[in-house]
């Protein structure tokens, strides 16, 4: 399952973890409330894929590996493999402390957040267990360790602040002010507290300058490789071919007729020569989008980092849909919150193929991100204003003017399978944006069908393949 976070006011973010080897597919349907083509506005299929997506791949590290590694440290003599394996540890702790986020929004919240002071605890040992000597080393640690203090600290105060904290019960309650008290004092202990003074924006920013460090070592490279080239440059050379052909046999003809060539002629041949030039680019995509319709875009291999070892393949498919166009397992279940038949959807699929050998020293996180600046930049700043009664028994009451904000609604659709469930899982999310970011975005039930029914619609499927071929 996807665990979705909110980054900023713009971007938002979702995360799982990779465990098994196989196929993992991942379908993104974002539904829209704006009709026509969106090839028409600001934002094509390339900008919104490059600017507005964002999917990753981080390194975790494997529990039973991290038990053995307590023990032996000859891992810390050398760089990178210190920064890989300590930046690994970090990130499955973040995975585990959002998972835990969840649980604690859902039903267990006493027990999430048992588990998430005793998952920090735990962690601050092993982290700061034996101090680095290499200068790289020592600054790799210390941007771990004041990081970790900080995310703690954030998870542990957001809880505090929860509704349901006043009903867990009091040695909880020792324990997590025990903690918060002793991540001071180990700051003021090792000079960390400048870290933590300033503005709220400006800590909030140093953490995530932090993060982005702490995360190159670990996180996948990505080589993108771009499908279609040969198949455009094939359509470009086939088009220039056909119209010179014609354009010389009609020259040819006119000889053999014993013809003159007029300068009309030869003027309404370089007007209709300068028309396909005009039109060239237009047709080319057109026709290569015919050819290679229902293809993946991109291709992306990646790469473990320094080494530059080849860990998986990634195809990326990526388009725009209206409803009909869309597979009947999705129009069957969005149907009721998605009437509109000329709304765009945008539609992004990612295949990834991951070998047994990738996860025998590691996990995989998979992080992927939208940002919605450019479309919270479509949404024009409201001018209307609502005019009422501050007391509306009294018509003599001052009149007031409320400011109206246009606001979008979007539904967020992420369905997904995985190696060891061999079944689809689906997930939705109601988003709302405003010209200044993400106003709310709220988790939505959903109807899907259960593994059984899915596993009798397919054995269905192969019949009425069987019996048509």
């Amino acid at each position: 399952m996807f665990s979705l976070e909110r980054k900023s006011d713009y971007r938002l973010q979702l995360n799982r973890t990779l465990k098994e080897a196989g196929r993992y597919r991942v379908e993104l349907y974002l539904f829209t409330p704006h009709e026509g083509a969106f090839s028409s506005w600001t934002l094509t299929q390339e900008q919104f894929y490059f600017n507005s997506l964002e999917h990753n791949f981080r390194l975790q590290g494997q529990p039973e590996l991290d038990r053995v590694s307590k023990t032996d440290g000859s891992f810390a003599l050398l760089s990178p493999h210190y920064e890989i394996i300590y930046g690994s540890w970090l990130f499955q702790y973040r995975a585990s402390m959002n998972r835990l986020r969840l649980q604690a929004q859902n039903t267990e919240f006493a027990n999430s957040l048992r588990r998430a002071l005793r998952l920090s605890q735990n962690f601050a040992l092993r982290l700061r267990k034996s101090t680095p000597h290499q200068n790289s080393q020592k600054n790799y640690f210390r941007n771990a360790d004041i990081y970790f203090s900080w995310y703690a600290e954030q998870f542990l105060l957001e809880s505090m602040s929860a509704e349901g904290f006043a009903e867990i019960d009091q040695e909880l309650k020792d324990g997590i002010q025990e903690f918060l008290q002793q991540e001071y004092r180990y700051r003021d202990e090792r000079n960390y507290l400048g870290e933590f003074d300033g503005a709220p924006t400006r800590i909030w920013n140093r953490m995530s300058l932090y993060l982005r460090l702490l995360e190159y070592p670990v996180l996948l490279r990505r080589k993108v490789i771009e499908l279609g080239s040969i198949t455009r440059k094939m359509v470009k050379a086939a088009s220039t071919i056909l119209i010179m052909s014609l354009f010389t046999y009609v020259i040819f003809m006119m000889r053999d007729r014993r013809q003159e060539l007029s300068l009309a002629l030869l003027l309404g041949i370089a007007m209709i020569y300068a028309l396909r030039d005009l039109l060239r680019d237009d047709m080319t995509e057109g026709i290569t989008g015919l050819l290679r319709k229902g293809k993946p875009r991109w291709k992306i291999r990646l790469f473990k980092p320094y080494v530059n070892e080849l860990l998986a393949l990634q195809k990326i498919w990526i388009d725009y849909r209206k409803l009909p166009e869309l597979s009947q397992r999705v129009r069957e279940h969005s149907d009721k919150w998605s009437a509109n038949e000329e709304r765009q959807i945008i539609c992004y699929r990612s295949e990834l193929n991951l070998d047994k050998d990738v996860l025998e020293q590691h996990q995989i996180e998979e992080r992927l991100a939208l940002d919605c600046k450019e479309l919270c930049e479509m949404i024009q700043s409201a001018k209307d204003k609502l005019f009422v009664l501050a007391d509306p028994k009294d018509p003599s009451s001052a009149i007031q003017a409320h400011t109206i904000e246009k606001q979008h609604d979007y539904n967020l659709l992420v369905v997904h399978t995985a190696p060891e469930n061999g079944y689809s899982i689906a997930q939705r999310w109601q988003v709302r944006l405003g010209s200044n970011g993400i106003v709310k975005c709220k988790a939505k039930k959903l109807k899907w069908p259960s593994p059984e029914e899915q596993k009798k619609k397919s054995i269905l499927q192969r019949l009425r393949d069987r019996f048509r071929h």
